[in-house]
């Protein structure tokens, strides 16, 4: 790991911990009434349905079947590596649940918990978002994946895809009024740096697989 990448690393553990503590000991911060007070008053259906489409993706058991599909993918493909690291995003739920309950912070008011969510212990709580969480590492696994192994429109198509939903998700959030600005401003930290950390780990079992067969180390 280079210099920058670990000094990139070291800014999004202790900003993302530090709003973490801010959320924990102070609560609802100002900026964040006067953003959803103004995204709130964005009523136009052109806006509303593209939030609730891609918010939908996040939703109960949806992130489990994109990773399935993702990962199925990869088995096909016999990329045994890389189906095991998509499955491995989705412990970016177990992170947003963790925080969730250790920060407890609530929701905003117009939130309305679903009775028949199967993780409402978690859900009753705002920050962190977990469908932001996801969205960053998942699609942002994904993206990588494309970047490193496709190319032409195929390789396009799918980074557009993925950077798209990953810059809606936030907005979206807070948008439909599930969250706080806050709460998406700390997954995108968090979620960043957690997908850092997968690449590392996927590269360096990769690195690892290659060098037990004796081949040339990657570039």
């Amino acid at each position: 790991m280079d210099r920058k990448l670990a000094v990139i690393l070291l800014l999004l553990l202790i900003s993302g911990t530090a709003l973490t503590l801010a959320a924990y000991f102070f609560g609802i911060f100002h900026f964040d009434l006067k953003v959803a007070a103004a995204l709130k008053g964005v009523d136009n259906p052109a806006v509303a349905a593209p939030m609730t489409a891609v918010s939908f993706l996040g939703d109960g058991w949806v992130p489990v079947i994109l990773v399935t599909a993702v990962a199925v993918i990869c088995a096909w493909k016999k990329r045994w590596i890389e189906g095991a690291f998509v499955v491995a995003t989705l412990s970016s739920g177990i992170i947003a649940g963790v925080l969730k309950m250790l920060v407890s912070r609530p929701r905003p008011p117009s939130f309305t918990l679903n009775p028949s969510d199967v993780f409402q212990f978690f859900n009753q709580f705002a920050y962190p978002s977990g469908h932001v969480l996801f969205f960053v590492t998942f699609f942002g696994f994904c993206g990588y994946l494309s970047w490193k192994y496709l190319s032409g429109w195929l390789r396009l198509i799918i980074l557009s895809i993925c950077a798209v939903l990953i810059l809606l998700i936030g907005p979206s959030r807070i948008y439909l009024g599930e969250h706080w600005a806050s709460d998406v401003i700390g997954s995108y930290l968090i979620g960043t740096f957690w997908l850092i950390i997968l690449i590392l780990l996927y590269q360096l079992v990769v690195y690892r697989k290659i060098i037990k067969r004796g081949g040339a180390s990657p570039v």
